[in-house]
């Protein structure tokens, strides 16, 4: 895999890591300069 193809695969990797609970839950947890507590969804 070439660096614009791995490029390519981490963008939509992260794409659908970020449409799940734990992403809002960490992100929000980010916002609020608390600790995240991840439920696995």
């Amino acid at each position: 895999m070439g660096i614009d193809e791995a490029i390519e695969a981490e963008a939509q990797a992260q794409a659908i890591c970020m449409q799940t609970k734990d992403f809002e839950r960490a992100y929000n947890a980010f916002v609020a300069k608390q600790r995240p507590v991840f439920e696995g969804g």
